[in-house]
């Protein structure tokens, strides 16, 4: 470039290119020097912690970190406006195909083998329209929870992070209770948002481990022990689906979801001999 200085870059305007229908933003931008590298890096926590996270009930993710005095540190990411959004049009596919395949049932019952009639050419158009709406909107809900879990992370100098492996996922008790069921394939898709963004940050595999959840909401992080899902945090009385996780031995109450996130996060010391970003 032809008369280029640093100083100028810097000064310079943003600039923005019309070439027919596509409009394309130039931002002025000079390579940071060796003094600024030292001065941001140096500020970046060291990355030794482990964090475990758990898709919760009430929550997308329950992510805890356990810090180096064995403290911990929880966020809970939920989308619950996204969520809502989410479920009124997956009831919407519901109603849809349940109108398609009456009406497909009715019109071959009266007359087989003959073409099916616009009404219902135009109901299944509707369908794919709404199941479009669905797939843009999980890549939107994945993308705004893994953003926020890499980042909640990487401030905290998480090196590896366990989620629970839902590949033989079967529905909690209490999820009918609750106006959001997280899919199999929506998690699948949070934990490879997560993976690439923390590939690019020099994460090897992302630093993801993937391992079976079972038993990791009905027992104590603490002493292992067999406890019960209540609804409150003083309360003992056994409760399906309960916000609260209630340890009998220690008598003391966890939020269901930390606790879980907490035994998640502690699966790996029994096989540690499992590939990192693969499964224990």
């Amino acid at each position: 470039m032809t008369g280029f200085s640093p100083e100028k870059t810097i000064s310079a305007p943003p600039i923005i290119s019309i070439v027919g229908k596509k409009a394309t933003l130039f931002l002025p931008f000079m390579s940071p020097n060796e003094q600024l590298l030292k001065t941001s890096l140096s500020s970046l926590p060291t990355r030794k912690k482990q964090a475990g996270v758990d898709r919760g009930l009430r929550y997308a993710m329950v992510v805890s970190i356990q810090n180096e005095d064995d403290s911990y540190q929880e966020v809970m990411i939920g989308r619950q406006e996204l969520f809502e959004k989410r479920e009124r049009l997956r009831q919407r596919t519901r109603v849809l195909m349940s109108q398609i395949a009456l009406k497909k049932s009715n019109w071959e019952r009266k007359h087989p083998n003959q073409q099916f009639p616009a009404i219902v050419l135009k109901k299944e158009q509707e369908l794919e329209s709404v199941w479009q709406k669905v797939r843009r909107l999980d890549k939107e809900i994945s993308h705004q929870i893994a953003s926020e879990t890499v980042w909640f992370c990487e401030y905290q100098g998480v090196k590896t992070i366990y989620f629970e492996d839902l590949r033989s996922f079967q529905g909690r008790g209490g999820m009918k209770r609750h106006s959001w069921n997280l899919s199999t394939n929506l998690w699948g898709m949070m934990i490879d948002g997560v993976r690439y963004r923390r590939e690019s940050m020099g994460h090897k595999n992302g630093g993801i481990w993937l391992v079976n959840p079972a038993w990791t909401s009905q027992t104590c992080h603490v002493c292992g022990t067999h406890g019960r899902r209540v609804d409150t945090e003083d309360s003992i009385i056994e409760v399906k689906g309960g916000e609260y996780f209630h340890c009998l031995k220690c008598n003391q109450h966890y939020h269901a979801d930390v606790n879980a996130a907490r035994n998640i996060m502690q699966i790996k010391q029994s096989k540690p001999s499992v590939v990192p970003g693969r499964t224990s």
